[in-house]
């Protein structure tokens, strides 16, 4: 992951707990707008969307300000806008996002991530990396997270969630030493594509993302993001 993602990408916080391994991504948009008819929408304005371990960020400060351990933007109606690590303050970069309806409710928006960590999967003699299911390196893929709503203010607009990312199936075991023996799952999900060295998955179909999103609650990494409503500003 790039700072300039850590920093703009709300789903991404749950995509960066796993390195970018064993998670969903798409190159073409499964879910649109229309997904979303009838649930509670995020309440508009400042967000915090994940703090690293031990990080201190000052949330009455602007968005802009806040240190690289934290991300958080501006959230419009099916937007957020994003500060660019080390970049101007006041250089923003809008980007649409689908909260879609259902149960889990299931993110999806466009990241910029770095899936170079196929090549070191297969370096490290673990697999053998394959492109062929999998958005390319340095792709623009969308990506996807499952969302649990826990507060919501008077109006029912959802002001604080949990996510965790869509995965292709169950982690794969651990060696001896605690790692991972392959670079994604070995049993992917039905519906699920992804040949054996593949880091990442992809699919067709909107149930078996649904599917997919529902099962990886349990796989769900401990320090899942935690996202919360700040203030009612620009910045």
């Amino acid at each position: 992951m790039t700072a300039r993602t850590l920093r703009l990408v709300l789903i991404v916080a749950g995509l960066a707990l796993l390195s970018a391994c064993n998670v969903v991504m798409t190159k073409e948009p499964l879910l649109t707008q229309a997904d979303a008819a009838g649930a509670a929408t995020l309440r508009p304005g400042v967000w915090i969307f994940f703090k690293e371990a031990d990080c201190k960020v000052d949330e009455s400060k602007p968005f802009t300000e806040w240190p690289d351990c934290a991300g958080g933007g501006l959230v419009t109606p099916g937007s957020v806008k994003g500060h660019k690590a080390n970049a101007p303050a006041d250089q923003l970069e809008d980007t649409p996002f689908v909260l879609a309806s259902g149960d889990p409710r299931i993110m999806q928006l466009q990241v910029d991530v770095d899936l170079s960590v196929q090549a070191e999967a297969s370096a490290s003699g673990n697999a053998t990396a394959s492109a062929s299911a999998s958005p390319p390196v340095h792709a623009r893929p969308y990506g996807y997270a499952g969302v649990r709503p826990t507060k919501f203010d008077d109006q029912g607009r959802v002001t604080a969630f949990t996510l965790w990312p869509v995965q292709c199936g169950p982690p794969p075991p651990k060696d001896k030493d605690g790692n991972d023996t392959a670079p994604a799952t070995l049993k992917p999900l039905p519906g699920i594509e992804m040949k054996p060295g593949d880091a990442v998955c992809s699919t067709s179909s909107v149930a078996a993302l649904r599917h997919a999103a529902k099962a990886s609650e349990a796989w769900a990494p401990p320090a899942r993001g935690d996202s919360h409503w700040i203030r009612d500003a620009q910045r």
